[in-house]
């Protein structure tokens, strides 16, 4: 009798497990449309066709040249002239965002998913200035002289012990 409950209550989850698994199948999202790159490229201005076409996932590293607006001036037009293309980067990037992010000659990581911008790290605002890189060095520390080092246990030099004793109770 018990055999035979533990079997039907097993029956029962099998099948719950199962039509979960066809109903799972059955639901399948439909896809979301962007009409956001559509209403550019089907714009027709010459500056749309100097758009970089960027298809799935894709990422740049580089310097901000060129921040415009648009001729209709609902958008800014960025151009990233990339300085790593190692991994797969882009070596150069130009599309339009609603939004100032970065300014003009910053260092950034920027992020596209198709031809929308998903997200723009600034690594170093101004780093492109006059032409030139602004490269940023970092002061050396003084080296302090031999006898003058600090006396802590931390820079403490000990010899190799001489005797060793060991006592058992």
């Amino acid at each position: 009798m018990c055999v035979k409950k533990i079997f039907i209550y097993g029956v029962m989850v099998w099948m719950a497990i199962v039509f979960q698994g066809c109903a799972l199948f059955t639901t399948t999202p439909t896809p979301e449309v962007n009409t956001q790159n559509l209403s550019n490229e089907s714009a027709g201005d010459a500056e749309n066709t100097k758009l970089s076409r960027l298809v799935g996932k894709n990422y740049v590293k580089g310097i901000i040249t060129a921040l415009n607006r648009t001729s209709k001036g609902e958008a800014w037009n960025y151009v990233i002239e990339g300085v790593d293309t190692a991994n797969g980067k882009l070596p150069y990037v130009n599309f339009n965002h609603k939004t100032i992010v970065a300014n003009e000659g910053d260092l950034v990581y920027a992020t596209f998913d198709g031809m929308k911008m998903t997200e723009m790290l600034i690594i170093k605002a101004g780093y492109f200035k006059n032409g030139k890189r602004q490269e940023f060095v970092p002061k050396k520390k003084p080296i302090p002289e031999k006898g003058a080092g600090k006396r802590d246990k931390a820079h403490q030099i000990l010899a190799v012990p001489q005797e060793e004793f060991i006592k058992l109770n």
